[in-house]
């Protein structure tokens, strides 16, 4: 089993108010098909000298977006901060973990390891 430990995705919002796959390093940004991913973190750059409010949310493979899915709710990014949210979550194959903010002015990355399922 083989544990590559590597950036999983950066992205800003694809548009202001909408969802974006945030592990970008995977075509359609899900976890692809014979891994397994552990998330460590996930940092946020406001890129402007407003504040700003974002979201974050896991959708398990094959489910609809529901609000049961986030886990961070209009969380302030202070204008030209970041910040890192240190997670600890296991994700399977077809997994997504999407972003969502008013601005396409605030960055995401994030961190972990890539499992061979």
């Amino acid at each position: 089993m083989a544990i590559n430990y590597k950036v999983l995705g950066q992205a800003v919002p694809s548009a202001a108010n909408t969802w974006t796959p945030l592990l970008s390093g995977y075509s359609g940004g899900a976890v692809p098909s014979g891994k397994q991913v552990i998330v460590s973190s996930i940092t946020v750059a406001n890129l402007t000298a407003d504040d700003v409010l974002y979201r974050v949310r896991v959708r398990v493979a094959g489910e609809a977006a529901a609000n049961k899915q986030i886990i961070v709710y209009d969380t302030a990014a202070a204008g030209g901060v970041s910040q890192a949210l240190q997670l600890s979550m296991t994700l399977s194959a077809g997994d997504l973990v999407e972003i969502y903010a008013p601005s396409t002015s605030i960055a995401f990355n994030i961190f972990g390891s890539e499992v061979d399922a």
